[in-house]
């Protein structure tokens, strides 16, 4: 005791001598260091410790508002969570919400590089007069033991739009219009704009009611990112555990992305909004935690003064009413028909790894190509490496397999040919997007039955689904050997052909090439025809260097349509130089177009049987008149007059000159010298899109009688256009000649009007957008 006495002492100074440590410590912390306020002594903040904020309050009044009506918010710091951060919330009205993490970072940014044009002497500093004693924004921060404090006052008078601000403890400053329009940060702003309460990964099911129906998603069991891994929910018309379409699904969660909120309302008047009109949704959002709450959200009808915008109402897990992008709620309207999953195999390409086909009893015949890195591999019936290509080719047509229509569920496997099936088709995959506890990889089995009347009965054993699809289409599921040729069909130089031939119903072409190497026209004859060199070129090349898109079957039999093909084309070739025949005729390429495949159609070349598909730009080459498409071109300054007749109206009348065109008897001169000026430049640009039709015009041709007629005389006469082929260029021995002009209509793609020039036995097509200058001018509607 007595020594426990004689430490007494010593033990309360040390005691003492601690706790002034870390008093002084404490206040260290928050004082100014001499380095520190010479680096920051242009600054408003004389002292700024981004770690150490946890706090700031933002306090915005309206210029002679009450005080009632001043917003405050107030946005707090949590504590590090999983991913390392440290997220503000912010509490605005009572109600605390997450905060905009790039609005709070900005205001942070701009509070720790504000600084100040100059400062106010402490006696002119009238607070009052300043606008400080009532300030229109207020911030305050906490930063460890510092407390700061920003008021922005009233407008100083230089520089313009500059403000007065005062910081707490170190005076009064003048700071500029730009730093005090981004100090001044409504409260709203700071609260998150992510209106969806969560993500796509954190969901195990959602569910879609209102317009478009009802239509319930689940997590499916096979997995994958995003929609990939979602199938129709127990008890839905569609069929429970139905494949749900990654692609249409996915246009829902890109919606759900894009539920950003451009302005918060109160639920009253996002009801009153709502009740406008239009479609509405209720979206529910079901959470992979059980723990967690689902998400409810109800989506439709104007936004007040937001005509862009449809209201949202978040009723769960918390209340919230927002102004979001109208465009999110169409993917939310579509109907549960449309998210049907119509696709065989429902694996992307790049996650394909393996494909394995069995066909007949075990062992009877089989193909299995496999993935090594970025090339293919075949394991059977031979091992060999396959040109990647054809692997990709021979997979992308088994991705490319759609139903017409999934069967009932009830449906009886037997009479629909598929117990026992003709042939087991086995995809493996490795989805890229797995999430936790995802599977690695995804197996999808095709059970295919055998054809009837036509139609090929499909199972996925993935969601039991029964597909049906035409035969044509099923057999992508059934790859052979011939699935693994070349891609290349024919490999010649486009100068070796020499002479073209194309036939469909109804009608023969033949071109041949010249000793100059130009395009003549041989058939079909008539007043005015001539070949258009660009368009044989472009055959020629198309055919040099013709690529199967996949084989299909290594006999057509009386399939695919090319028992009575649609489009046959025959291409003569010359020999290549080194060949030693010296030009002489060698050879010929033909390929025969049957049904259409997709885009593309079926074919085969020359005199084998294997059938291929052909891409879509053989037929767009090969289906149309190869005739000159410049026919109504004019040289401006060959034109002596031009008169446009209009069906009803009075002729105008344009005198041609070296100098340009003039509109006859014109009231205004200057309105007639634009005018004539946008002629002229049409006539030089008057070239076709294409001949549409030989002969005579039929009656959708509006030629009987034209729209407007153009006619058209010469101060001399024109030679040949380039590329025409000599004899069929049109001539007029009067020196002038008419182009007629008709019905509006579409060709490939461009919006035309049918046209025809006397002395050419075509209807030709030329675009809207070159005719309208010549309507406009005869006072002619401008298209149909």
């Amino acid at each position: 005791m007595r020594r426990l006495r004689r430490h007494a002492t010593t033990l309360i100074l040390v005691a003492l001598a601690a706790a002034a440590a870390v008093a002084l410590f404490v206040l260290d912390r928050g004082a100014v260091s001499t380095d520190e306020a010479e680096r920051r002594r242009k600054h408003l903040f004389e002292a700024w410790r981004p770690d150490e904020i946890t706090e700031l309050t933002v306090t915005v009044a309206p210029p002679g508002a009450p005080p009632a009506a001043q917003q405050t918010a107030r946005l707090t710091r949590g504590d590090v969570d999983d991913a390392g951060q440290r997220p503000w919330s912010v509490e605005i009205d009572g109600q605390r919400y997450p905060a905009d993490e790039p609005t709070v970072d900005q205001l942070l940014g701009t509070l720790e590089f504000a600084t100040a044009e100059r400062r106010v002497s402490a006696e002119a500093s009238d607070r009052a007069a300043l606008g400080l004693a009532a300030p229109r924004l207020t911030i305050a921060l906490a930063m460890g033991p510092r407390r700061e404090r920003l008021l922005l006052g009233g407008g100083a008078p230089t520089p313009p739009g500059a403000v007065y601000a005062e910081v707490a403890g170190r005076g009064v400053f003048v700071i500029t219009k730009q730093l005090a329009a981004a100090l001044d940060v409504p409260p709203d702003r700071f609260r998150t704009r992510s209106f969806v309460p969560y993500l796509p990964s954190e969901l195990s099911g959602l569910t879609l009611e209102g317009a478009g129906g009802a239509r319930r998603f689940s997590r499916a069991p096979w997995g994958g990112g995003r929609g990939a891994g979602f199938h129709f929910a127990e008890g839905s018309p569609e069929g429970s555990g139905v494949r749900v379409s990654a692609p249409a699904l996915d246009l829902v969660l890109s919606a759900l992305g894009r539920m950003q909120a451009e302005a918060f309302l109160s639920v009253e008047e996002a009801e009153r909004a709502a009740a406008s009109g239009g479609p509405r949704v209720t979206l529910t959002l079901l959470p992979s935690d059980p723990s967690a709450k689902p998400g409810v959200i109800d989506v439709g009808g104007a936004c007040p003064d937001r005509p862009d915008h449809v209201v949202a109402v978040r009723r769960e897990p918390t209340r919230a009413a927002a102004c979001v992008p109208a465009s999110v709620l169409e993917p939310l309207t579509e109907e549960a028909s449309r998210f049907v999953d119509l696709a065989l195999v429902a694996a992307p390409l790049d996650e394909v790894a393996e494909v394995k086909l069995s066909v007949g009893e075990p062992g009877a015949r089989s193909l299995e190509l496999a993935r090594a890195g970025s090339e293919w591999h075949l394991r059977a019936p031979e091992d060999r490496p396959v040109p990647t290509e054809t692997g990709r080719a021979l997979v992308q047509a088994i991705l490319d397999a759609r139903a017409a229509r999934l069967l009932p569920a009830a449906s009886d496997p037997k009479a629909l040919g598929l117990d026992p099936p003709r042939a087991t088709l086995r995809v493996v995959s490795t989805p890229a997007a797995a999430g936790e506890g995802e599977p690695r990889e995804r197996i999808e089995t095709l059970e295919i039955g055998a054809e009837q009347a036509g139609v090929v009965r499909v199972r996925r054993l993935e969601d039991g689904a029964i597909a049906e699809l035409p035969a044509a289409a099923a057999g992508a599921l059934l790859p052979s050997e011939v699935s693994l040729r070349s891609m290349d069909v024919f490999d010649f130089a486009p100068d070796q052909v020499s002479a073209l031939r194309i036939e469909r119903p109804g009608l023969v072409q033949r071109l041949r090439r010249t000793g100059e190497g130009a395009w003549q026209l041989v058939e079909p004859t008539g007043a005015g025809l001539a070949a258009d060199g660009e368009l044989a070129d472009e055959l020629a090349a198309q055919l040099a260097g013709l690529k199967a898109e996949r084989w299909v079957a290594a006999d057509a039999a009386q399939g695919y349509g090319l028992a009575a093909p649609r489009l046959v084309v025959e291409a003569e070739l010359t020999a290549a130089e080194g060949d030693g025949a010296s030009g002489a005729t060698s050879r010929t390429a033909r390929v025969e177009l049957g049904a259409h495949a997709g885009a593309g159609s079926f074919a085969r070349a020359g005199g084998g049987a294997a059938v291929f598909v052909a891409p879509p730009s053989l037929e767009a080459a090969a289906a149309r008149l190869l005739l000159r498409r410049d026919v109504f071109l004019v040289a401006p300054e060959d034109v002596a007059r031009v008169t446009l007749s209009p069906r009803e109206g009075k002729p105008v009348v344009l005198e041609g000159s070296p100098h340009g065109f003039t509109v006859a008897g014109a009231a205004d001169p200057a309105s007639a010298a634009a005018t004539a000026a946008r002629v002229r430049d049409a006539l030089a640009d008057l070239r076709a899109e294409g001949a549409v039709a030989l002969g005579s015009p039929e009656r959708h041709h509006g030629l009987s009688p034209p729209r407007l007629r153009v006619a058209i005389e010469l101060a001399r006469p024109q030679p040949a256009p380039a590329g025409a082929g000599g004899a069929g260029a049109p001539r007029s021995s009067e020196g002038s000649f008419t182009i007629a002009i008709g019905a509006g209509d579409a060709f490939r793609g461009t919006n035309v009007f049918y046209a025809r020039r006397d002395g050419v036995g075509a209807v030709y097509a030329i675009a809207q957008s070159r005719v309208r200058p010549l309507l406009e001018a005869a006072g002619v509607a401008g298209a149909d």
